[in-house]
């Protein structure tokens, strides 16, 4: 037998000794598979959440840029939201007639009057009292210089005119005559004297005059008081802050009868404006923690009403209302307005929608012509409800029938576009509110008299917001309760076309001749109840609007 050859029953016996080692090596084998195997699968779920959470995160990053985006827009870009003829669209002949766009060959200003554009003229002011001065030559520029003979007049003047604005503080003496019986009789005193005027307020040393212009520059023209006072002292008055501060609170006292009434007038209306801001009162007050209130705006035809409230609910405009309430309320999409109940619809503005995808466009660049598109559907809208409240009974039917069929495609698209799965979460975010939202938005179609926006009450809101940056809001309850009250009474006369400075002239000095409390025939001072005098003597502006 040849060395290192086995024989067959060895080399039997030598492969089963090694079964056993070769079993062991194979499960050895799988079981660093299995745990591989289970290893690859961790880390293909630790990838898997990796990457969702990259995805989230660009999300995120992505909505921030879209924040940032919309943050610089309110900061340094165009606040109005009125927007021009579209790329490539004609704008009609009247615009360019009116000076709204340069003749053809000129670039349109930004502002003002265009090029080419026909003007009005310079105004005359012949309703401001007037003052004549005579201007005359020096009497030795009167002489011929040749041979010194003198000018004759010749008949007329060489006449310009200039607007003066004089402030003129008056310090009144009211002088009363005093009278001695020349009788002997006892019913008389010794000495009889004229009766003293009138006061808004007892001992005070401020006209009513004075109270109305310093009312007018606080709570119309929303000036601070120590601006106010600031302004005095530059005419030679000095006034402590609490002399004003204490007649103010007298005032406000006087308000109340007619802001209720203003109030009462407002909630029998069937149509309202609503909107809400915040405002401070800086003071603490039972059952409210914290500075922050709000200020409710409800705005009728004829009434416009503030509100101070410490809350936000919905508790707010359902008790103003009350639950008798039947009518519609013009506001936007908070939801303290949908729970007003079943009596009340809620026509949502447009103005709001539209600006939904305003803002998807200005913050994702890649929905811009998505949302322009949009836009422009909302223009539209506008547009064709505009021409159809102008038109005659004959041309209303057409733009009805035009509006409804823009709105029927407007919905289609939406539809549409919702079905679409790769959809952006912003287009579905602004598409899904248009959904949720579209029996409110077209409450206007069935109502023509109900406009498709809320700017009436965001307008009348507007001034109370430039006093709040004034004057950061109210030092305590009864200063908030003034500001309601004077924003009511100022803004009511504004709509009704009365001039606020006349009507509360004639008001205070009502309440001085009733002994510092308010007038007897308090409703022949709401505007609706004007007689024809006054609202001629009154009219806000002089001339028609």
């Amino acid at each position: 037998m040849a060395a290192g050859t086995l024989e067959p029953a060895d080399e039997l016996r030598a492969l089963h000794c090694d079964v056993g080692y070769y079993k062991v090596m194979h499960a050895r084998a799988v079981e660093r598979e299995t745990i591989l195997k289970q290893r690859v699968g961790e880390l293909e779920e630790r990838c898997a959440r990796q990457e969702e959470r990259i995805k989230e995160l660009l999300e995120a990053n992505e909505k921030l840029q879209a924040r940032v985006a919309w943050l610089e827009q309110q900061l340094f870009g165009r606040k109005s939201e009125q927007t021009g003829p579209a790329a490539g669209e004609n704008p009609d002949d009247a615009s360019v007639a009116c000076g709204a766009i340069a003749p053809a060959g000129e670039e349109p200003k930004k502002r003002g009057k265009q090029p080419g554009a026909k003007g009005y003229g310079r105004k005359r002011h012949d309703h401001l009292p007037t003052e004549e001065i005579l201007h005359e030559l020096p009497p030795d520029r009167r002489l011929c210089p040749r041979c010194g003979k003198p000018f004759e007049v010749f008949p007329g003047t060489e006449d310009s005119e200039e607007i003066d604005w004089e402030v003129r503080l008056t310090r009144r003496v009211h002088k009363r005559a005093r009278y001695r019986p020349a009788c002997q009789c006892p019913e008389l005193p010794g000495i009889i004297a004229a009766p003293p005027p009138p006061k808004l307020i007892p001992k005070g040393m401020f006209s009513c005059g004075f109270w109305t212009r310093l009312l007018l520059e606080k709570f119309l023209f929303q000036r601070p008081l120590y601006r106010v006072r600031s302004a005095l002292a530059l005419e030679g008055l000095n006034i402590p802050q609490g002399t004003l501060t204490g007649g103010l609170r007298r005032i406000e006292e006087l308000f109340q009868p007619l802001y209720e009434r203003i109030r009462a007038r407002s909630r029998e209306a069937k149509h309202w404006h609503m909107d809400e801001t915040r405002w401070r009162i800086f003071a603490e007050a039972e059952g409210k923690a914290g500075s922050k209130w709000w200020l409710w705006v409800v705005s009728t035809s004829d009434a416009v009403a503030y509100l101070l409230e410490p809350t936000r609910s919905a508790s707010v405009p359902q008790n103003y209302l009350g639950p008798d309430a039947e009518g519609i309320v013009s506001a936007d999409r908070y939801a303290a307005y949908k729970a007003l109940g079943s009596k009340i619809r809620v026509a949502f503005c447009w103005c709001h929608v539209r600006r939904d995808f305003i803002e998807a466009g200005d913050g994702y660049k890649k929905l811009s012509a998505w949302a322009r598109a949009w836009e422009a559907r909302i223009n539209n809208l506008f547009a064709i409800n505009a021409r159809r409240r102008k038109a005659d009974p004959d041309a209303f039917l057409l733009e009805d029938n035009a509006l409804r069929a823009a709105l029927c495609v407007m919905a289609d698209d939406r539809e549409k576009e919702l079905g679409d799965p790769a959809l952006h979460p912003a287009q579905k975010a602004a598409l899904t509110s248009l959904r949720n939202h579209w029996t409110g938005l077209t409450l206007f179609v069935s109502n023509p008299a109900i406009p498709m926006d809320n700017n009436e009450a965001e307008r009348r809101l507007r001034n109370p917001v430039m006093g709040r940056k004034s004057y950061y809001g109210s030092g305590s309850l009864w200063s908030g309760r003034l500001a309601a009250s004077a924003f009511t009474i100022f803004q009511t006369c504004l709509l009704n076309h009365v001039n606020p400075h006349k009507f509360m002239l004639d008001y205070l000095q009502a309440c001085a001749k009733n002994g510092g409390l308010p007038p007897r025939d308090i409703e022949s001072y709401l505007p609706w109840n004007l007689t024809a005098e006054r609202k001629a003597a009154w009219r806000w502006p002089e001339r028609p609007p």
